[in-house]
């Protein structure tokens, strides 16, 4: 069924494709009769993950004996086939749903057929084994943790929305952009909570390209709230998530770039993904040149500031991200440092100034900002930040959060976003300072690290389902667990982390390696202020909510 399920979708969205510019309506019923073809074909691959069909290879890879039912549905967006599947669900769903204007609702029914086509070809979810397997070897360990569930289905549906506002009515373009806003966040902070506490790297955000082909739209549509609905600046930006949305699909599932989430290395979808990006830009070009006689607000001055500085940071972590296209080593994290340092040092301070410009005295303002930037840089030199540049950001993260929290008439949802805004680039900043060291310590042996004693309790081996080998450390007074797991079927040797999470800082432990004389290798991460990282994200994710539901007098969103 599912197979026969899966051509039948992408027939009906290539005959979607020739009636779209004749018979809209045709077109809809087509397509919806499409996604219900496409919708068969992704329960018919979860049944046979749930059910452990053995005979087929992504159950093979993806599932193995013992897992539960939530971790073998994860199966589905666990490698290529998967995934790509689920991606042309979200994004086809989402797109016969929302009320797109033409000429990029013509460009909807090509873009599911392309995507179901190189689903069906390239990557065939539902290709069989000569001869069933014994049993599945599993997902990757490291995706087998809770935050997978949720993060990639919540990312592409994050993906999915950001396409939407480019296309439909000025009237509905906010509500749409912050429901992308809510959810993209959302999902581009479970991904990095995840590798945070699984891959033990000392850090929550390493540049991936998976990531950053998110954070992108991310940017772009977040500058698009900041400027008039109806600006030319507003329509191009929103216009530019359909190429970036695409290539980022083409580029982190081909062998362009490597990344953790392990989509790359298929350049046969690249036949299909690249053509499909150069058609999405066709298509938005002459939708943003159809439009340019359109209304055209006029940008208030002040605005042109956090625009202009939302619109290059899209530009450095375009560049960053798309290396093969741009030469020399430029995806390096010093890169992005590089470039992003000076943007955010803008415009930290013009979170709180910029607001409140035309109805606050100067004087006001630069008073606050000072103290705000005093407190901050000493702040900063108390969890010990000592270089010049660590402390110039500390004194705009300062300047940023004073002058925000003084905002009274401003809508607080708008406050509450900029507030969290502020705590994630102190998470960021906080992870500059980080230190990390490894060393083997003895039964009872202590060791010192950024002011943290770390002392060995020690080493168990439990080899009953599979070899776990668990270190109890002492961390200032607090036990925790690091432990190494011995995956054979994957001959893999895993470790899983352990954090004593504080106000100030975290402290990673991850074990390495122990002997018969319980000496244990670890490395400790010391990490300040990464909780701040959290706690702002769920700040923008709140405000985003609640702004989606606000309306004004005119009943449009706030």
């Amino acid at each position: 069924m599912g197979p026969i399920a899966l051509v039948a979708g992408a027939i009906l969205a290539s005959l979607a494709s020739v009636c779209a510019g004749m018979k809209p309506r045709v077109e809809q019923r087509i397509m919806i009769g499409a996604m219900i073809a496409l919708s068969v074909a992704g329960l018919h691959l979860g049944q046979l993950l749930v059910s452990e069909n053995t005979s087929y290879e992504i159950v093979v890879d993806h599932t193995r004996p013992g897992l539960g039912l939530a971790r073998r549905v994860m199966g589905l967006w666990g490698g290529s086939a998967g995934s790509l599947l689920v991606f042309t669900l979200i994004v086809g769903w989402t797109l016969v749903i929302a009320p797109l204007r033409r000429p990029l609702a013509l460009c909807r029914p090509l873009v599911v057929a392309v995507l179901a086509w190189a689903t069906t070809l390239a990557v065939d979810p539902f290709a069989r084994l000569d001869t069933p397997a014994i049993a599945g070897s599993g997902l990757s360990p490291i995706l087998e943790h809770w935050a997978m569930l949720i993060h990639p289905p919540l990312l592409y549906l994050g993906l999915a929305l950001a396409l939407v506002p480019a296309a439909v009515d000025e009237a509905d373009r906010r509500r749409w952009t912050v429901a992308s806003l809510a959810v993209l966040t959302t999902a581009l902070a479970l991904g990095g909570g995840w590798a945070y506490v699984e891959l033990g790297w000392g850090g929550w955000w390493a540049w991936d390209p998976v990531e950053n082909a998110a954070l992108i739209p991310w940017l772009l549509l977040v500058a698009t709230l900041h400027a008039p609905v109806d600006h030319r600046v507003t329509r191009w930006a929103a216009l530019t998530v359909w190429p970036v949305v695409f290539a980022g699909t083409a580029m982190t599932r081909t062998s362009l770039r490597t990344s953790v989430h392990a989509f790359a290395n298929n350049d046969t979808l690249g036949w299909a993904l690249w053509p499909l990006v150069i058609i999405v830009s066709t298509f938005a070009v002459v939708h943003g040149i159809r439009s340019a006689g359109g209304p055209n607000t006029t940008m208030p001055r002040p605005t042109m500031i956090p625009v202009g500085l939302l619109l290059a940071a899209a530009v450095v972590v375009t560049l960053g991200t798309f290396r093969p296209f741009v030469p020399g080593d430029a995806t390096d994290g010093a890169f992005y440092a590089r470039f992003l340092y000076p943007v955010a040092i803008l415009g930290l301070p013009g979170l709180g100034v910029i607001p409140r410009i035309r109805r606050v005295a100067p004087v006001r303002l630069l008073a606050e900002a000072s103290v705000g930037a005093l407190l901050g840089i000493l702040s900063g030199a108390g969890v010990g930040w000592s270089t010049w540049w660590q402390l110039v950001f500390a004194g705009a993260l300062g300047a940023a959060l004073m002058t925000t929290v003084g905002d009274g008439p401003t809508p607080w949802p708008r406050t509450l976003a900029h507030v969290g805004m502020v705590c994630v680039l102190a998470g960021a900043l906080g992870g500059t300072a980080s230190t990390t060291q490894t060393f083997s310590l003895a039964l009872d042996a202590s060791e010192s690290i950024d002011g943290v004693t770390v002392t060995n309790r020690g080493v168990e081996l439990d080899s009953v389902a599979q070899p776990v080998l668990t270190a109890t450390i002492d961390v200032d007074g607090t036990q925790v667990r690091p432990s190494l797991t011995i995956y054979p079927q994957r001959r893999l040797r895993l470790p899983e982390v352990a954090t004593v999470k504080r106000v100030h800082q975290d402290v990673q432990v991850i074990l390495r390696s122990a002997d018969d004389y319980e000496t244990a290798t670890v490395t400790v991460n010391v990490e300040p202020l990464t909780q701040f990282v959290w706690l702002g994200a769920s700040l923008i994710v709140f405000a985003m909510f609640i702004r989606l539901f606000s309306r004004d007098e005119n009943g449009e969103v706030r």
